[in-house]
């Protein structure tokens, strides 16, 4: 019998939630190694605390907009307006190394040596967390066989070749992948794509308490694979495939009912389009709702809904099934500009229509519905960020900002490669949090207006100052109150970006067939107050 460690690597980032980030993918691998006479162990060090908290060390320090990187000082500092912190999240990797050295022979976890060590790779630019851990797997498991796999050596199995210090790795796509060939295995593998044999399973949660974890308080659900999309930023159909393929309706459900003994009760819905698959997925909400012994229980889907796809029928027994909250993909109002990006399939009418939808399934209450505004694009102004978030907050009451990263394998990426080439960024530093379009952005509006790192700064605190709640109602920017009038007078009282154009009134009640560029009031101006509203 083989023996398999798999592995979650920790997370350099800036900022990281522990929600809904669990390895699923990699709680498949394990399900699918154990069918196949493996013994499995987990390593996941990413694991929060009793309250979900996450372990943060900084690491090292960045300039914002830049491939800048340097040690910080031991004692720390303040941080300057164009400086980030970047930290390591999770179980540190000299803490693994000295755990190794000092536990191996107490510890039946570390004294335990692998055949195969199995390693998820998320984010592309959390890469480097990845050669750590492989850095010291092969110090302290020599004759152990790496395997990578996930998101990252999917997209840039180029990347992950010359990049993980594998030395001589192969290549293989998942569907190729054959644990009985002798020769295949004898070397260090970087998987590309899906293992057929694993999307179907269920997660190996078992392997939390019996590898010395605490138990996970939620679980994820992968009901369908493939997008037919040509989003130009999206990765999902470079991933799985432009045809959608739906696992089987008792399958998800007895793993629902399985999790549910277990103690489960929050169960995460995260795929590439949920709704491509309506009609399975509303079978699975039926056996759901049918279910009297399922109490409690609580269903979310934080990768958003596929707005032309939702009808009334649905709302309502998402409400009925145990669906708290809704999110929604707005990301922008400027159809001509996402337009570029081959984002424009859905309309503002479709958008209003899919919020009325739910607010009559009775989603009613403040952030039970969210919406999704995205910003950081190259070639966006802020003044259609702004329109976007203080349409989408009046509308719903819930903004998500959402700052964009390029991803490998995509269109947006290529079509952008000559400024990445040109700003010599790697991977770690096309994280959407360290604006690296900010120098392609500057240019752009050249001539317009001067745009500074604390311009992209205000963009995010005025979509959380939207969400701010006064007596436990979500503040609307258009409700007939006082402090709505005081805020709109502020705004309006701003010197736009536009200079040369009429100010426009702002009116929160226009017809959804109106063009909302005519309802949107002109308010950025030097955005420098926005944190003092």
């Amino acid at each position: 019998m083989k023996k398999a460690l798999l592995i979650n690597p920790p997370v350099y980032d800036t900022q990281y939630w522990e929600r809904w980030s669990l390895p699923h993918g990699l709680l498949k691998i394990a399900t699918y190694l154990a069918e196949n006479d493996y013994e499995v162990r987990l390593l996941d060090c990413l694991v929060g605390d009793d309250k979900g908290r996450v372990k943060a060390k900084r690491k090292e320090m960045v300039r914002v907009g830049t491939r800048e990187r340097w040690t910080p000082k031991p004692w720390g500092s303040r941080l300057k307006y164009d400086e980030k912190a970047i930290s390591c999240y999770g179980r540190e990797p000299e803490d693994f190394k000295r755990e190794l050295k000092e536990e191996r022979k107490q510890n039946p976890l570390f004294a335990w040596a692998p055949d195969e060590v199995w390693i998820t790779s998320i984010m592309s630019y959390w890469w480097e967390s990845t050669r750590d851990v492989i850095r010291i797997c092969k110090e302290f498991f020599p004759h152990a066989k790496i395997r990578v796999g996930g998101i990252y050596p999917t997209l840039a199995p180029w990347h992950a070749e010359k990049n993980l210090e594998l030395g001589d790795p192969l290549v293989v796509a998942g569907e190729k992948l054959n644990l009985a060939d002798a020769a295949l295995m004898s070397r260090d593998l970087i998987v590309t794509g899906e293992l057929p044999e694993a999307n179907d399973l269920e997660l190996a949660l078992n392997l939390y308490t019996d590898c010395g974890h605490p138990p996970p308080k939620y679980t994820i659900l992968t009901t369908s694979r493939g997008c037919p999309r040509d989003c130009e930023y999206c990765a999902a159909y470079v991933l799985s495939g432009r045809r959608v393929r739906s696992r089987g309706v008792d399958s998800v459900f007895n793993e629902i009912k399985a999790k549910y003994a277990l103690g489960i009760r929050d169960f995460c819905f995260y795929e590439d389009n949920l709704l491509m698959a309506k009609k399975n997925f509303k079978e699975i909400l039926t056996r759901i709702i049918e279910d009297k012994e399922l109490k409690g229980i609580e269903l979310h889907s934080p990768e958003g809904l596929e707005i032309r796809l939702v009808d009334p029928e649905l709302a309502k027994m998402m409400k009925a099934a145990g669906f708290r909250r809704i999110y929604l993909p707005l990301e922008s109002i400027d159809y001509k500009f996402i337009g570029q990006y081959e984002r424009d399939f859905y309309t503002l009418k479709d958008f209003e229509k899919a919020v009325r939808i739910f607010e009559e399934a009775g989603f009613e209450k403040p952030q039970e519905i969210n919406v999704f505004v995205l910003f950081g694009l190259p070639g966006e102004n802020l003044q259609q960020v702004y329109d976007t978030a203080i349409y989408a907050s009046n509308r719903t009451g819930s903004v998500i900002p959402m700052l964009f990263a390029p991803v490998p394998g995509t269109p947006v990426f290529d079509k952008f490669q000559d400024y990445i080439d040109e700003m010599q960024f790697d991977f770690q530093d096309l994280n959407g949090k360290l604006l690296p379009f900010l120098e392609y952005n500057r240019r752009v509006v050249k001539g317009k207006y001067e745009l500074t790192i604390q311009d992209m700064y205000d963009v995010e605190v005025f979509m959380f100052r939207l969400n701010e709640k006064l007596r436990e109602r979500t503040f609307k920017v258009g409700a007939p109150t006082k402090m709505a009038s005081a805020f709109r007078k502020v705004f309006t009282s701003y010197s736009s970006v536009y200079g040369d154009q009429k100010t426009r009134t702002y009116e929160p009640d226009a017809p959804i067939d109106a063009d909302i560029r005519n309802l949107i009031t002109e308010y950025h101006g030097t955005g420098k107050s926005l944190v003092s509203v």
